[in-house]
């Protein structure tokens, strides 16, 4: 009889051994199962992205990595292939990412909408920028104008390409322009070397050192959506879906409206 049972055990050793691995899997902790996203961002959204990540990161275990740069950086990281699950651009940007199959059809999100606003050294004298006769005056009145270079960045390129036109002084502030590569144009009126930058308020808000004293006037504005998409060979698009409905949930929305980005409701 002993023989037996120790027949019997050993017969069903195999099957007890399939069952109590199952039922560790289901007993492991779910940051376990974390996995990481890797987003390719513009840099208009660093900073309701700095504070809203961590929140993600807590509530789901998931790690999420972001690498920023203007609009025209991260069109360069995709052309090249670099590795990523989520993209955010302007949503112009997403519609030429997915003609060129960098993003997956049908997956873009918008996420909220910024202006282009105008700022000086913090306690300067703010010029008058009501209107586009009065912006003109400021513009010719400074030293210099900071702005993102025209060919990296959405907010530079309507200003130079747009912007100045429309006023008739392309040349003239052309020539005693500041072009910010990356991050904020507003860093080059801290330091001294400009007395107006012009950049999407989102990323002139920032800055210590300096005012943000308005937007340009209406019919020279452009305001700006930004919106989230699946990368085409996203390894984590599950988790990457996630994260796109966490940020645009109201508590989302209010972080991006904190910031400058008049997020949609």
């Amino acid at each position: 009889m002993a023989a037996e049972l120790t027949r019997h055990r050993i017969r069903r050793s195999p099957l007890m051994r399939v069952l109590g691995a199952a039922a560790l899997l289901l007993a492991m902790p779910a940051f376990a199962l974390a996995v990481e996203i890797k987003v390719l961002s513009a840099g208009a959204l660093t900073q309701p992205l700095t504070e809203l990540i961590p929140q993600f990161e807590r509530a789901t275990n998931n790690k999420v990595t972001i690498v920023y740069g203007t609009a025209g950086a991260v069109r360069g990281m995709l052309e090249k292939g670099d590795a990523a699950d989520l993209v955010m651009l302007p949503a112009e940007g997403i519609a030429e990412a997915d003609k060129h199959g960098w993003v997956q059809p049908d997956s873009r999100v918008d996420l909220a909408a910024v202006a282009i606003g105008v700022a000086v050294r913090k306690g300067a004298s703010a010029p008058d920028i009501s209107t586009p006769d009065a912006l003109k005056r400021a513009l010719l009145d400074a030293k210099a104008v900071a702005y993102v270079d025209p060919t990296r960045g959405t907010s530079g390129r309507h200003f130079d390409s747009v912007v100045l036109p429309t006023l008739g002084i392309a040349s003239e502030v052309r020539a005693k322009a500041k072009l910010q590569t990356e991050g904020s144009a507003a860093e080059f009126v801290r330091r001294g070397e400009a007395d107006i930058a012009i950049q999407q308020v989102s990323e002139l808000l920032p800055v210590e050192g300096v005012t943000v004293i308005g937007l340009l006037p209406d019919s020279l504005q452009k305001f700006t959506t930004y919106s989230a998409a699946i990368a085409a060979h996203a390894a984590a698009s599950d988790a990457a879906r996630q994260l796109v409905t966490f940020l645009t949930t109201p508590a989302g929305k209010a972080v991006f409206k904190a910031k400058g980005m008049d997020a949609k409701m």
